[in-house]
């Protein structure tokens, strides 16, 4: 006998249960197996220590607790220490602050007083400057009247170095002429006393002075010693028979130079004026001269 359609549903269904019931009872061994295979002893993971670790395998989680809380501990004592020290850090800082506010406010006094200071030295300076200025113009008008005192002093100067040569020209003219006059008064005393001893001579030889041929003048022949101005000096004198107003002829080799008259005599040497009428050249010292008679 052929099944019905409602037994072939009922087989098909059938079917399927018990396909679902092996499917489950897969899922079931499968569930077990991971089960199994998950399986942790709790108590080995909680208590086990650090020398039943297995290579890889960390601690219990007590030890690993108690670790942490002596890290913990460690680390607050650490805590309290760093904080004693930013306590003590603050305090010192706080010192350091007050000492800073104390410098602070000392330096801020200096710095008034500088400051004042350096304002009245400012005004002094602005005085001394003013001063200087004013200095500066009086010196300018001093370095004026100074030219106009060196320029009038140069003038005077001028003038006075004119007097000065014209008083050298005179002092060097009088002390000539005072020489000469020295001299002529000795040769006057000298002269006189030779008169007068000529005069006694003459007596007691039964003569006179004017008997006496006057135009009669010895040959003489003696050397220029010394030549000044417009005058010379001659080696003869009144012991060779030279008197005032002989002349004297100057020559030089066989080159005649002029004619000098006697002026003074002395015993060993006279003094003779150039003519300068008879003048052929300048006299020099070392020329010679001569007398000659007169007609």
């Amino acid at each position: 006998m052929e099944p019905s359609a409602d037994e072939g549903f009922m087989n098909i269904i059938g079917k399927i249960f018990v396909f679902a019931v092996f499917v489950m009872s897969l899922m079931l061994m499968t569930f077990a197996g991971v089960i199994y295979m998950s399986h942790v002893n709790w108590k080995d993971e909680v208590y086990r220590s650090r020398a039943d670790c297995l290579p890889g395998q960390q601690p219990g989680y007590k030890i690993l607790i108690e670790e942490a809380e002596t890290k913990r501990a460690e680390l607050e004592a650490a805590i309290t220490s760093l904080q004693q020290k930013v306590a003590e850090s603050e305090q010192s800082r706080d010192q350091v602050v007050a000492k800073l506010q104390t410098a602070i406010v000392q330096k801020d006094q200096e710095l008034q007083t500088l400051r004042a200071d350096k304002d009245k030295r400012q005004a002094e300076m602005e005085k001394a400057v003013a001063d200087v200025r004013r200095l500066r113009e009086d010196l300018l008008a001093a370095d004026k009247s100074v030219e106009q005192l060196q320029a009038d002093v140069k003038a005077q100067q001028a003038k006075v170095d004119a007097q000065v040569g014209k008083s050298a020209e005179l002092s060097a003219g009088l002390a000539e002429a005072q020489a000469q006059l020295a001299i002529a008064e000795e040769r006057k005393a000298q002269l006189e006393k030779q008169v007068a001893n000529a005069r006694i001579l003459l007596t007691q030889n039964g003569l006179s002075v004017d008997s006496l041929p006057k135009d009669r003048v010895p040959t003489l022949d003696g050397d220029v010693i010394a030549v000044a101005a417009g005058s010379i000096q001659v080696s003869l004198g009144s012991d060779d028979g030279l008197q005032v107003g002989h002349t004297l002829e100057v020559y030089r080799g066989g080159e005649y130079i002029g004619r000098a008259v006697v002026k003074t005599v002395m015993p060993d040497h006279a003094v003779a004026e150039i003519v300068k009428a008879y003048a052929r050249g300048v006299v020099q010292r070392g020329d010679k001269v001569t007398t000659r008679l007169k007609a």
